[in-house]
């Protein structure tokens, strides 16, 4: 995006277009106003556009707390005490990267890669510039390492797809929510955490033209106030004995799709005795 500049002076407001690649992987347009190289305001979409205007969600619009917060970590910290008593001094970045490379090197050496565990993060998990990346491809050229099992933000999914596409990367765009008959939005608040830019006003269109929509979820939502016709409020960790009391009642009134599972899915028959 092009950066616009309101005047050359450092006392005047500059606009800087970007996105955030950053948290649910929606990657909002954003147009921060710049004065004296700070950040005073963080501004969503502003481009006309009549039939999606992609409108950021409050965490977005919270970025220059984030960059700015008094206790956000900006330099290698080294810890100095025993465990908990939280104390620190700060150290070089050439002195970290000699003493993590020391450590991990003594760590191979004694235990084996298998020793080294590496949990990862760095928001949106898809972009170009991740960390996870980075630290992903450097480890596995030093020889391996140990990180967690599976996905707690959308293993269900990622194993389905792969087993039904042989890709984790597909989905349909949010407008097709449009085509819906129902829609269940199964602890999923878009209005305050996005997941896909255009989310809640593709869901806003929906609800405004009739479809259906049912929220799961323990807490009653920005989301739910706007478009759902029927709030459950499930009780936290439960999510799975509903689902298998709603595939109960499926099967044993008969409203499931025979046809379609026998063509393409496997292992219904043992799923049907489970429930």
């Amino acid at each position: 995006m092009q950066n616009e500049e309101i005047n050359s002076n450092d006392n005047e407001v500059k606009y800087v277009r970007t996105t955030a690649a950053f948290d649910c992987g929606g990657r909002c347009p954003l147009k921060f106003h710049v004065k004296n190289g700070k950040i005073i305001r963080v501004e969503g979409d502003d481009l006309v556009d009549d039939e999606n205007q992609l409108r950021t969600c409050v965490k977005c619009r919270a970025l220059r707390k984030y960059i700015y917060h008094p206790e956000r970590l900006k330099y290698p910290l080294k810890r100095v005490g025993p465990k908990g008593e939280g104390k620190f001094k700060r150290i070089s970045w050439d002195e970290a990267l000699e003493e993590i490379a020391e450590k991990l090197k003594y760590t191979k050496e004694k235990y084996g890669n298998e020793a080294i565990f590496l949990p990862m993060s760095g928001g949106y998990l898809g972009a170009y510039h991740s960390p996870v990346v980075a630290m992903v491809r450097l480890f596995t050229h030093f020889g391996g390492y140990s990180t967690h099992h599976g996905n707690i933000s959308s293993e269900g999914a990622v194993w389905a797809t792969q087993a039904q596409y042989m890709s984790p990367f597909v989905g349909h765009s949010r407008e097709d929510m449009l085509n819906s008959n129902l829609i269940i939005l199964w602890g999923w608040n878009p209005a305050r955490m996005n997941s896909g830019t255009d989310a809640i006003y593709n869901l806003v269109k929906a609800h405004e033209k009739g479809i259906k929509i049912i929220s799961i979820n323990p807490k009653y939502s920005d989301t739910d106030v706007v478009v759902a016709d029927q709030w459950i409020p499930i009780i936290p960790g439960t999510d799975v004995a509903m689902m298998v009391a709603m595939a109960n009642v499926m099967i044993t009134e008969n409203l499931h799709d025979q046809s379609f599972l026998d063509k393409y899915t496997v292992g219904f028959d043992k799923f049907k005795e489970y429930v």
